[in-house]
Formats: structure tokens, C-alpha cells, sequence
């Protein structure tokens, strides 16, 4: 089995890293290979709205950093996709890696809003890290977010939604994020 993780913060550091690390680390532990890739520091261009990738076989025209992904999310079994909250929502860089993605659908017969999913049931679990404790205050971005992996074929596992992440280390001193991080990978193997 094979797990990746990607983490769309501008910190290499932060509490989003700790917290998909953890959940890689449930899922190594449980036997899986992982990955981890920060976001920020791949070259990754906006979607082009060419459609040249809307075929069955198609892939994004663009030649970048998100070029590679492609390929590691279809042979991965799972992913983990982790996120600060920065304005209510995402941060740039996840919704530009998330926008790319439309590369995984491909139009049914050419016809508009037909879409079908190259990938099809892969495990997703979803990291928000936020400042703010209250966890359910952004619940309508993360499940705007999470609607948006199903349309592309992921089967969103879980939500960990890490609030009071107000220093860089908040994560690590928190046993019940942690703890529930590390579960999430786990359960993903199973």
C-alpha cells in the first residue's frame, strides 16, 4: 500500500507538516510506503483551461511541479492532503494543487459537464490547521473542500480539524491531534 501526503503551507515546519507527518507515520507503521511533498516549493502553475488533459488517457499539458504528481497520486493508494486556514479557507497553494487535479476527470463523450474520474474510491484524509479553537467555524470551507475531492473520485476517509494552532510547535504539544493523526493513518491501511 502506498500512502502520499501534501501539505499546502508556506511553513516546512509548521503544524500542518506535524500533523500529516503523523498520519504518514500511522500508515508506515501499519506497513505502508509514504510520501510527503510540500506544495510551496514545487514550481506549480494555475490551470490553463486548455481541456487538452479531457480524455481518458490525458494529462495536463502544463510541464511544472505538479507534472510528477500525476503520476504518484494514481499509483498511491491513499492521500493525505493538509492545510492551513488562511482567510476562512485553504491556502493558495492547496487550491492551486487542487484546481490542477481537474487533470484526474476527462469528459464523457466530449460532452460539457460529463465527467468521469480517471481515478475512481482512492482513500483521502484531509488536515485543516487554523489559529482560531474553534474548529467548527470553517466547517463549510473544509466541506466545500472535501465535496470537491469526491467530484475528482477520492473517498474523503476523514477530517482533522487541529484548532488553537497558534504557535509553530502547537501541534506536537497537543496529544489529542497527534494521537488522532496517527490513528487516521493507520486506519487508512486496513
Amino acid at each position: 500500500m502506498k500512502v502520499i501526503g501534501f501539505v499546502g503551507s508556506p511553513r516546512k515546519k509548521g503544524n500542518t507538516t506535524t500533523i500529516v507527518n503523523e498520519v504518514l507515520r500511522g500508515a508506515a507503521e501499519a506497513g505502508a510506503e509514504t510520501k510527503i511533498f510540500n506544495l510551496n516549493e514545487l514550481n506549480i502553475r494555475g490551470c490553463q483551461a486548455c481541456y487538452k488533459c479531457q480524455t481518458p488517457e490525458g494529462k495536463c499539458v502544463q510541464k511544472d511541479g505538479m507534472t510528477p504528481l500525476y503520476d504518484e497520486i494514481v499509483s498511491a493508494d491513499a492521500v493525505v492532503i493538509g492545510t492551513p486556514v488562511f482567510m476562512l479557507q485553504v491556502t493558495g497553494q492547496t487550491k492551486t494543487f487542487i484546481d490542477r487535479l481537474f487533470a484526474l476527470l476527462y469528459l464523457k463523450d466530449g460532452k460539457p459537464g460529463a465527467f468521469r474520474n480517471k481515478i475512481k474510491g482512492k482513500k483521502a484524509i484531509t488536515v485543516y490547521s487554523q489559529g482560531q479553537p474553534e474548529t467548527t467555524l470553517f466547517a463549510s470551507s473544509f466541506d466545500l473542500h472535501e465535496g470537491v475531492l469526491a467530484f475528482l473520485g477520492f473517498k474523503v476517509e476523514g477530517r482533522i480539524a487541529a484548532g488553537g494552532m497558534a504557535n509553530l510547535d502547537s501541534a506536537k504539544s497537543t496529544p489529542a491531534i497527534m494521537d488522532k493523526a496517527y490513528a487516521a493513518g493507520a486506519e487508512l491501511v486496513k
